[in-house]
């Protein structure tokens, strides 16, 4: 089968313009990873003299290995803090412009998003996969940095006191390249096969939380616990597999490195007989080289959290590029007449599928009333939705004072409908925000709303009134 799927730098790509804007941030961090990376080989390098001349009479001062010593974890220390705040002030900054550009679209996307994707996926991505994602990503390229950078000084350490072990020691790393590749392709897999799964189980728990009285009503608890645990058991298999896959690559690559280690010591006890090579130097060497496993074996660990954290803000990626807007008109007018007709209109909700109105012709008048009667399911509330374009006709033509609703802007053609709608929602903020939502708070026009509505009674009992 091909595989179509772009390299994992290319994915990077397209992410990164989230997290530039901040190039000084960035240079600090690189510049704290190139210190902190640089003073790896001097915890070897130190132990050669200390080793050689360091337990001889009066060969070496007594204070300098502590004084070393100090100021070598003095500057990790500080290079190490650098890095991680600097760290944080990106995946925030990424964070922020990420979530500002999603929220964006939601507010613009054509609605048959909100059709096609359930509210919990879409919040999850919003709030929770952005969050995972960017702290994931930034600490992902810089672990990649920085034990890259470390990877660079320590072999450079080696080659410069044993070139011939050093190329033993080099032998391994396309063997861990080789191993990183393989398993990030199948972690990539299963890293979307959980975000389906995980999309799936909170679509059912958002579905029993709203439809809570019905599935009581109809005693349908038994069969809504059992759809739970199949895809809690499915979402359980698929993070099996992930930790399966992902935990594979510390053990296979400490292997390699413990094969490359029993060579490097079989060698050097060889060279030791023939050069004279010093205790002190062999030690340096092994030291160096069993401090290179580390960030071999980090290395091979960052490609688990760098592959989750890319197809995590994929998602959001997708959401942002992928989804369409609405597309309105130019015409406005700031109060229409009322005029409204239909003609010869069809609605069907997605290809293939039967036709929710079929040819309606329906010419209401300026300033009449017209009741829509029937069964549910005939299309009532579709013909209704048709004339604010929360729903658009396949067929036929629909006009507000003689202009055909798509060539209406937006903004003003929704400014001219009122709508009481079925479906009872509130956004979390105070009722006379939520009556003035969309316009200028208007006190004494809230408050009129308010008394028209008959609730001056339940006002009265509030803390703060129209403030609560």
């Amino acid at each position: 089968m091909t595989n179509n799927m772009p390299t994992l730098w290319v994915r990077i790509k397209r992410l990164m313009p989230f997290f530039s804007g901040v190039t000084r941030i960035w240079v600090l961090v690189a510049l704290a990873a190139l210190l902190g990376a640089a003073t790896e080989p001097m915890i070897p390098a130190l132990l050669k003299p200390l080793l050689d001349t360091g337990f001889q009479q009066g060969k070496l001062a007594i204070w300098m290995i502590p004084t070393a010593l100090l100021l070598l974890f003095g500057v990790r220390g500080l290079a190490g803090y650098v890095a991680q705040v600097g760290l944080t002030k990106i995946t925030n900054h990424g964070m922020l412009r990420l979530r500002r550009a999603m929220f964006e679209k939601l507010l613009t996307a054509r609605l048959d998003l909100f059709v096609t994707q359930s509210s919990s996926a879409i919040s999850n991505t919003v709030v929770y996969e952005v969050q995972t994602g960017s702290a994931m990503l930034i600490a992902s390229f810089l672990s990649l940095t920085r034990n890259s950078l470390t990877l660079v000084a320590l072999t450079g350490y080696l080659l410069y006191l044993n070139w011939r072990l050093t190329l033993i020691v080099a032998i391994m790393f396309p063997l861990v390249a080789i191993v990183m590749r393989l398993l990030t392709k199948r972690l990539h897999r299963l890293t979307k096969a959980s975000q389906q799964a995980t999309d799936e189980l909170a679509y059912v728990v958002e579905e029993n939380v709203l439809a809570h009285r019905d599935i009581r009503l109809q005693a349908a608890q038994k069969a809504q616990g059992q759809r739970f645990d199949d895809l809690s058991l499915a979402l359980s298999r698929i993070a099996l597999k992930s930790t399966v896959a992902g935990a594979a690559m510390t053990p296979l690559t400490q292997m390699l490195a413990a094969l490359a280690l029993s060579a490097v010591i079989s060698v050097a006890l060889l060279q030791s007989a023939v050069s004279g090579t010093t205790v002190g130097g062999f030690a340096a060497f092994v030291t160096a080289m069993l401090m290179i496993v580390a960030p071999i074996r980090q290395l091979s660990e960052v490609s688990n959290a760098l592959t989750r954290g890319v197809a995590a803000l994929e998602r959001a990626l997708d959401l942002i590029d992928q989804v369409p807007v609405e597309q309105g008109g130019t015409f406005s007018k700031a109060r229409a007449q009322g005029a409204i007709h239909f003609e010869n209109v069809s609605v069907a909700y997605a290809d293939g599928s039967a036709l929710a109105l079929d040819r309606i012709d329906l010419t209401v008048m300026a300033g009449e009333t017209v009741a829509l009667v029937g069964a549910s399911g005939s299309g009532k509330t579709t013909l209704v939705n048709l004339l604010p374009r929360f729903v658009s006709n396949s067929a036929g033509t629909v006009r507000l004072d003689g202009v055909d609703i798509t060539e209406w802007d937006l903004l003003s053609l929704r400014a001219q409908f009122a709508l009481v709608s079925q479906n009872v929602m509130m956004v979390n903020d105070t009722i006379a925000n939520n009556v003035s939502l969309g316009q200028g708070l208007d006190r004494d026009r809230v408050a009129r709303c308010l008394t028209a509505a008959h609730l001056q009674g339940m006002l009265a009992d509030l803390p703060l009134g129209m403030d609560t």
